[in-house]
């Protein structure tokens, strides 16, 4: 969902560009979000026609939503990549090397794993757990065909062949693009390194300045080497995306990568899924074609997200990891500001549902109940929320009104997480029905 309180911590950007214009026409410039709501830290894959994405996915389990497009605007969910866990992941980097494809994720524990598959939509191996520490992996194939994973703060581990083990202690390349000290930021934090090559050159681009804090903290910077290991040479136009003010529609900008189409076009993506037109330079550096954030006042969220309010599809769901009530707890992404969820369940005795607004165990809002007919709903207009509630054949019974839920966020709950519409199963109740509705 877009609002202030997960504004901070979960929003990204995706930038659309032609080639210089020595090699392609200007495209109309574009700006425009094609994932609102809890979809962090994406990481995209291009093979052939065909785009791949997945994003962070922290304590929701099954974990890692992969996503497939055609156009970069439209998107289906195909496969969830890894099953359970007993830890958070966040910023994935998703690749194709060898006809195979890879996952490499960081943990909350510090550790590193990869999961392989012959297709995106899966089968997806067991997590295979790599002698690599730190976070925000990014795989690199070298101008000698060896493979290594660079992580935070510009350290890279060499890989063996099938990418699947560390072949050798991490080495640091890399420090970053120091940004001016007045800037209201977060802090350094080097993170988030993904690597592609154009031409002769290796690119290396990073987020700096923290994921979360004031809505200027994020932002998208750019190196290149001639190799894959470095010397990096910093762009004399960093950043390339950022938050310059509280008055722009999108705060936190960050987690980016750089990414082509088949037609030789680039395309930067971020830490909010949102495109924004972007143009080569003389000398070989992406910069915005349009840099006035403010803009974003004027179109922030078009589109009808169709993709994103199936909500009847099974792979748009996942669990709260550590349960909630002693019940299931399944959780899902609202697009909207202001939406309404109504829930129908069936209840045994013995039984409880319920219907939440739920950001962690000490940060929610809803009702639950044990009435063998259960129905309850949840209007969240702009972070005031109220909740009804029905049982059996009674009428509809106002239960909390006018609820501020602004506060549920990162900076002051920790976790990285979003507020998500969520119900409740324990004791062997049963989800009748679920529906969404914009407001």
């Amino acid at each position: 969902m877009i609002n202030d309180m997960n504004l901070r911590t979960i929003l990204f950007s995706l930038a659309v560009a032609a080639v210089t214009a020595a090699c392609a026409p200007k495209a109309t410039p574009l700006k425009t979000c094609i994932f609102p709501g809890d979809y962090p830290d994406p990481t995209i894959l291009r093979d052939g026609n065909d785009f791949y994405m997945t994003h962070s996915s922290f304590t929701y389990f099954p974990a890692l939503l992969v996503w497939h497009s055609t156009d970069l605007v439209h998107w289906e969910p195909v496969s969830r990549a890894v099953e359970d866990g007993d830890y958070s992941i966040f910023a994935p980097d998703i690749c194709k090397v060898d006809g195979k494809f890879y996952i490499y994720y960081p943990t909350s524990k510090g550790e590193n794993y990869v999961v392989t598959a012959d297709r995106p939509e899966g089968p997806w191996s067991a997590p295979v757990k790599l002698d690599v520490g730190g976070i925000d992996p990014g795989h690199v194939v070298a101008e000698d065909g060896n493979r290594y994973l660079y992580t935070n703060n510009g350290f890279v581990t060499p890989l063996t062949p099938d990418g699947l083990a560390a072949a050798g202690r991490p080495k640091k390349v890399y420090d970053g693009w120091k940004f001016p000290e007045e800037w209201e930021t977060e802090g350094f934090w080097l993170e988030s390194p993904k690597l592609f090559k154009r031409g002769d050159w290796y690119y290396l681009v990073t987020a700096e300045g923290g994921t979360a804090g004031p809505p200027t903290s994020h932002m998208v910077v750019v190196a290149r080497s001639k190799s894959a290991l470095g010397p990096w040479e910093n762009s004399p136009h960093n950043p390339l995306v950022h938050t310059y003010s509280a008055d722009e529609f999108w705060w936190s900008k960050g987690h980016g990568t750089l990414i082509d189409d088949a037609a030789g076009n680039w395309y930067v993506l971020g830490r909010s899924t949102i495109i924004e037109s972007v143009e080569w330079t003389a000398d070989g550096w992406p910069v915005l074609v349009e840099k006035d954030g403010a803009k974003w006042e004027q179109n922030g969220l078009q589109g009808d997200y169709s993709y994103l309010r199936d909500y009847d599809n099974p792979l748009l769901w996942a669990k709260w990891h550590a349960g909630f009530d002693d019940g299931t707890l399944m959780t899902t992404t609202a697009v909207d500001e202001s939406y309404e969820i109504n829930a129908k369940f069936s209840v045994p005795e013995g039984g409880k549902a319920g219907l939440y607004l739920f950001y962690n165990e000490e940060a929610y809002f809803g009702q639950a109940g044990e009435s063998p007919e259960l129905a309850v709903r949840i209007r969240n207009e702009r972070n005031t929320a109220s909740v009804w509630i029905k049982a059996d054949d009674g009428d509809w019974v106002l239960a909390q009104e006018g609820v501020d839920v602004s506060g549920y966020h990162h900076n002051n709950f920790k976790g990285f997480f979003a507020l998500r519409p969520a119900y409740l199963l324990r004791g062997g109740a049963k989800l009748l029905e679920f529906k969404y509705k914009p407001l």
